[in-house]
């Protein structure tokens, strides 16, 4: 095509000058930058070094963050820090797609294709009766179920392999000498009996020295209450007390009854649980449960059965039985199975995500109208509530724009407008005073500055806040975080006092207190205490029958120790050498690799996308666009059978 291309305007160069200046054009204006937007599609949420995170990948991993959260009532205000974990994962995951590439790590379809074939073959579920594996169409049903797909496993796979492969390659650039092997050894094989005692630091019995101390301590401390960059709110709450809604009248709520009467149906039932925590577990449980059923049927005593074979340890002591409860209080599955069922008929297997469940029906009664019009009365200033509450609030943000200020048209609306101190993004306790905020500094970080929020949901009232401003890295004023800095004053004082005392005892661990004593153990069993440094090289270093120095452990602790006896580990052979030398290469790798992936994300956030050709391949960009519009949303989480 090139070619007839050049023969058509050879010798004839302006039109080919001008066609050319077309394209380029065109080239640029395609990757430039516009007032409209970033120029990505809606479905693409963010693009990494060229690879494209899309909208589909964010709603299944959402999806499935929620499922492990179950209902709960604030899920609305976790919806945007869900997003953003399942964002910055998937960014992740391509970051280490980039550092495979470049590391020249391929995996082929034939890895992916065995691999794939050989997890199916390991879960009984995917085996017809002849071992052959089941059609594509039946696992992918079954795998639906659960709420995944083939397309995901095979994915996942590779991403697994892709992994393993570059872990091996970086292992195999690690030099390992003698002296570290021999190190490693002592570590992992040599025994050391010893007893310790470990004295704790008490901050509460230190006196608050007063500002002048606390300000000379601050200073001197430095960059150690430095903290990252804040912003300050303006905020609007909305609570019932505010709204001044009268009681609700019982007509209402006794059409709210009349409306909803299947709701207030309890059911008394007896059931047998066969537990399953994962796919090759499940069709184990699902055959004991339709055999279960058989028996039962043919007239086996269910209490009995159900008290010998029930994997639900609060039911298995009497019989089976749960007691009345509402269809709301148990999964859906169970709930619809039995409400389907007369009384005293038997379920066919029921699957929950505890396993497979037989269940018999004892009884079904109605509440009356009395038990519950209470419940419903709140329920019904709930809603009223809510409803007028965020009609208010959007009122206040229609009002105010996207980035006005709030105070004149608060004030217009009878609402009284707050400031919090101010916050930093990782603050995990919120606006002071205001229960149910912790979420507010994350959300506030994801707006810019001068931008106004959504209505958002907090404690049990309603709240539009505005980023007044941001304030930049430096150590606040004694005043902003005094609370902090006696912490840390008590804190030192505490622990000059603890290595006072154990300085005092001169290496006698009973003036101290009971010692306690550790038998034949090595340091790797030791756990983040044998990882510590100095704890380590004072475990290695210290002879028998003498005492350690007084070392901080992990937990913040005063340790000491007598050695009372320690054996040498057996000399290595070739293979155990061998596999010695792997695990340090391995780990070591491990650690190499994920420098290189945080060097990596650094670089790509210097170049956010977008802006030059360079940047659509070099970059990580997020399409905070796209990613405004799905705010709240909740995910359609049916899984890509594709």
């Amino acid at each position: 095509m090139l070619r007839n291309f050049r023969q058509v305007f050879k010798g004839n160069q302006t039109p080919m000058a001008v066609i050319m200046m077309v394209v380029l054009l065109g080239l640029v204006a395609y990757l430039a930058p516009n007032g409209a937007g970033s120029g990505a599609p809606d479905n693409v949420m963010a693009r990494v070094f060229g690879r494209d995170v899309l909208k589909r990948d964010m709603d299944s991993m959402v999806g499935n963050y929620l499922k492990r959260a179950g209902k709960q009532a604030n899920i609305e205000s976790l919806l945007p820090m869900l997003q953003e974990q399942a964002l910055e994962s998937l960014i992740g995951k391509a970051l280490r797609e980039e550092l495979a590439e470049r590391h020249g790590v391929v995996v082929t379809d034939e890895e992916v294709r065995a691999a794939l074939e050989a997890r199916l073959r390991s879960i009984p579920l995917f085996l017809e009766e002849n071992g052959q594996l089941k059609s594509t169409a039946d696992i992918n049903t079954i795998l639906r179920e659960n709420g995944l797909s083939l397309k995901q496993w095979e994915e996942e796979i590779h991403g697994e392999l892709s992994l393993r492969k570059l872990v091996s390659q970086a292992a195999s650039q690690v030099p390992v000498d003698q002296a570290w092997v021999d190190l490693e050894h002592r570590v992992r094989d040599e025994k050391i009996t010893y007893s310790f005692v470990t004295l704790t630091a008490d901050p509460s019995q230190v006196q608050d020295p007063g500002d002048a101390k606390l300000q000379a301590f601050l200073t001197e401390s430095g960059a150690r209450f430095q903290v990252g960059p804040r912003r300050v709110l303006t905020y609007v709450i909305v609570d019932q007390a505010s709204l001044g809604l009268g009681p609700v009248d019982d007509a209402k709520v006794k059409e709210l009854y009349e409306g909803r009467k299947s709701q207030f149906t309890e059911f008394r039932v007896r059931h047998i649980l066969f537990k399953a925590d994962n796919e090759a577990q499940l069709a184990e449980a699902f055959k004991k449960a339709q055999e279960m059923r058989a028996r039962l049927v043919a007239g086996e005593d269910f209490a009995k059965a159900a008290e010998a074979t029930n994997d639900d340890p609060e039911a298995k002591s009497n019989g089976g039985d749960l007691g009345w409860f509402a269809p709301q209080q148990r999964e859906k599955p169970f709930s619809a199975a039995v409400a389907a069922l007369k009384a005293g008929e038997i379920s066919q297997p029921v699957k929950t995500s505890l396993g497979f469940h037989i269940i018999r029906l004892d009884g079904r009664r109605e509440k009356p109208f009395e038990e519950v019009k209470e419940e419903l009365r709140a329920q019904i200033a709930r809603e009223t509530f809510s409803a007028k509450a965020k009609d208010k609030l959007e009122q206040l943000r229609k009002r105010a724009g996207e980035r006005g200020d709030l105070a004149g048209p608060a004030r217009n609306l009878g609402l009284k407008v707050q400031t919090s101190k101010p916050l930093t993004a990782s603050d995990t306790t919120g606006i002071e005073g205001l229960p149910g905020s912790q979420n507010l500094p994350f959300e506030a970080f994801r707006l810019e500055v001068g931008q106004v929020s959504k209505v958002r949901m907090v404690g049990g009232s309603y709240l539009v806040f505005r980023v007044q401003e941001e304030k930049p890295v430096a150590v606040p004023p004694l005043a902003e975080i005094r609370a902090r800095v006696l912490d840390g004053w008590k804190l030192e004082e505490a622990r000059r006092a603890t290595q006072a005392k154990a300085a005092q005892a001169n290496g006698d661990l009973a003036a101290l207190g009971t010692p306690e004593t550790k038998e034949a153990v090595t340091i790797a069993s030791l756990g983040e205490l044998g990882q510590h440094p100095g704890i380590r090289k004072a475990l290695l270093e210290t002879p028998v029958g003498k005492t350690t120095a007084p070392l901080w452990s992990p937990e913040g602790k005063l340790w000491i120790a007598r050695i009372t006896a320690r054996t040498t580990a057996e000399p290595l052979t070739f293979e155990t050498r061998r596999t010695l030398v792997e695990a340090l290469q391995n780990q070591v790798a491990g650690k190499l690799l994920d420098a290189e992936l945080r060097a990596l994300d650094e670089e790509g956030r210097k170049h956010p996308g977008f802006s030059s050709l360079n940047g659509r391949l070099n970059g990580i960009y997020k399409n905070e666009d796209a990613l405004k519009r799905m705010e709240g949303d909740i995910p359609d989480t049916t899984p890509d059978i594709e």
